[in-house]
């Protein structure tokens, strides 16, 4: 925190929970600049880990949100899911990593002389 900036460690600890680990959200709450509110964070390992968890919080209801949308029915939220939780079977990622070992990809440049005023390359044989 540089010089003159100062803050309640207990009002920020209190504007935590219920924030959603959001730290505009934290300011409103504590009347802090959102850089003060940041420093105040990162700089206090409690603080920082009940960030952490808020966040954390925030997932798993968004997670649960989507599982109910699924176990109702919902087609395009299974489809979602599907995608990108067994994206080996379901995604539309391509594995460019040929399972997880190296793949050589070879990069073949052609040039031709257009001297001869021809506008398309020569045939390849």
């Amino acid at each position: 925190m540089g010089r003159g900036t100062s803050y309640s460690r207990r009002k920020i600890k209190a504007a935590i929970p219920g924030s959603g680990g959001i730290i505009a959200e934290i300011c409103r709450r504590t009347g802090y600049a959102w850089g003060t509110v940041r420093d105040a964070i990162n700089g206090d390992p409690e603080l920082l880990r009940m960030m952490r968890d808020e966040e954390e919080t925030i997932d798993d209801i968004a997670e649960n949100v989507v599982i109910k949308k699924i176990t109702g029915g919902d087609e395009t939220s299974a489809k979602w899911w599907l995608a990108r939780r067994r994206r080996q079977r379901y995604g539309d990622n391509v594995d460019v990593t040929s399972g997880y070992q190296p793949l050589d990809i070879k990069i073949i440049w052609r040039t031709y002389d257009d001297s001869s005023g021809d506008s398309a390359p020569p045939e390849q044989t």
